[in-house]
């Protein structure tokens, strides 16, 4: 294969973390946002509650996002361990597949946990959590969240587990 390929998938692994960590740092500012209407003050919260509603939508679609450039980066890192010509690569690329970061991955996860119970604490506190339609809404969304990261994880570990196989 020409080396100029395995030039393109360097580059593309790198612009893929940098999409990856500019969507993090937009859900967090995004959700901060969010919650700070909330947090301001609980006597002003009657003109700004609607957003609180919004807080699981945004972080789990962000969280969507997120998991889409995770796991480019993963398939371009398997290709590189089962087609690199550099036999270093190839040991690198089995070293990182042994050796995952989980801290990213945690810190996602519990950034969008916590945006979940501050969402649902400010506006039971506020008052203005009291109807059925407000809980299904948060329990429809945490299902979707979880049930993307449970999918998410399992196409990664499928990636691990092809490399491993060839």
């Amino acid at each position: 294969m020409p080396e100029a390929l395995f030039e393109r998938l360097h580059k593309e692994i790198s612009e893929t973390q940098q999409r990856r960590e500019k969507l993090q740092l937009l859900k967090i500012a995004f959700v901060s946002a969010l919650l700070g209407f909330g947090g301001s003050d609980f006597k002003q919260i009657g003109s700004l509650y609607q957003a609180l509603y919004v807080v699981p939508l945004f972080t789990t679609f962000f969280d969507l996002l997120i998991i889409g450039e995770h796991f480019s980066v993963r398939r371009v890192g398997t290709f590189l361990r089962l087609c690199s010509p550099n036999d270093s690569e190839r040991v690198y690329e089995s070293f990182v597949g042994k050796n995952r970061d989980v801290f990213f991955k945690l810190g996602s996860v519990g950034f969008t946990l916590i945006s979940y119970f501050a969402a649902v604490v400010l506006l039971w506190r506020s008052k203005h959590f009291r109807h059925w339609l407000e809980w299904v809404w948060f329990v429809v969304l945490f299902l979707i969240f979880a049930l993307s990261n449970w999918y998410g994880g399992r196409r990664l570990r499928k990636l691990d587990q092809l490399s491993q196989i060839s």
